[in-house]
Order: C-alpha cells, then structure tokens, then sequence
C-alpha cells in the first residue's frame, strides 16, 4: 500500500485559523498608526492654514497702514474651532473688507489660552505688531495636540503634535 503525503483537514483548519488571527491582531496595529498619521496631518494642515492667515494679515497690515483683524469663526463670534475671518475695515467708509475666510476640519477643535482669556479676534497694526495679544491656540484631534504660539511682535512659531495629557485642550 502506498502513503500518499499531505495535509489533514484538520492540519489546514489551524494554520487557516492562526494565519486569520495575525492577519487581524497586524490590521488593528495598522488602523490604529494609520488613524494617528492621519489626525497628525490633519493637525498640521490646519495649523498651516491659521498660520498663513496670520503672515498674510500682518503684512496686510504693514503694506496698507491699516490695522487687520483675524477673527475666531467665520461669523467672528470668538469660536476658534468653526474657523476664522481675515478682514480690514476701510478707514473712510467704515465697511468690512473680508480677504480670507477659513472652516475648519469639523473633528478639529481648537483653542485659546493666553492675554486676552477670551479672545475673539486677533489684531495687527500698521507697524506688525499684534497689540500686546500673546497666547496660545491649541489644536486637538482624537489623542493629538499641536500648538501656534504667537507673541506680541506678531510672530509665531508651530510646534509638532504630540500626544495629550489629562488636562490638556480645554
């Protein structure tokens, strides 16, 4: 009588099973760096867009010899996290004059702490300088939060996102 070589049924069933379980414990991993490298970029990207707008109001400032204003949501009632509004008011007529306006990414919620506490709006005078209005606007998504420190000079830097702490953003 010949042997014939191969697998049982059973045999194939447990590598089938131990083959499913590691392809599910590595696609979890893999979600969860993906979500994360994700939420990174979303991070910097809107960090990005408030940074320009600042760069872009303070040189408007300087190049037209009026104050600029960027204001927290795109109707200025101070929530950061709907986005913002750049705009000058004419000197002579009074009216709005908008240049930018941003929405941001509805998971991104964002911040200010700093002088003044409940800040609305952000102002850049003729010479640059923001008015003594130094702070802190903070970005958070989901275990992520990344910071635009701005100083009374007018200038910011951006920090890379890092993970939360209790108590953070917020």
């Amino acid at each position: 009588m010949s042997r014939q070589n191969g697998f049982s049924l059973l045999e194939l069933l447990c590598v089938l099973v131990i083959l499913s379980i590691l392809a599910h414990v590595g696609s979890v991993h893999f979600l969860s760096v993906s979500q994360q490298a994700q939420d990174q970029n979303t991070l910097k990207t809107e960090m990005k867009r408030l940074a320009e707008a600042l760069i872009q109001a303070r040189q408007l400032a300087v190049s037209s010899g009026q104050t600029s204003y960027v204001c927290g949501g795109v109707k200025c009632v101070g929530g950061w996290s709907m986005g913002f509004l750049l705009y000058q008011i004419e000197s002579r007529s009074g009216e709005k004059h908008e240049f930018r306006q941003i929405t941001f990414d509805h998971s991104v919620t964002v911040f200010w702490h700093g002088f003044p506490i409940r800040k609305q709006q952000i102002e850049f005078q003729s010479n640059g300088l923001s008015g003594y209005q130094n702070g802190t606007f903070s970005f958070c998504l989901g275990a992520w939060q990344a910071d635009l420190v701005l100083n009374q000079s007018g200038r910011f830097y951006l920090s890379d996102p890092q993970k939360m702490t209790a108590g953070q953003c917020g």
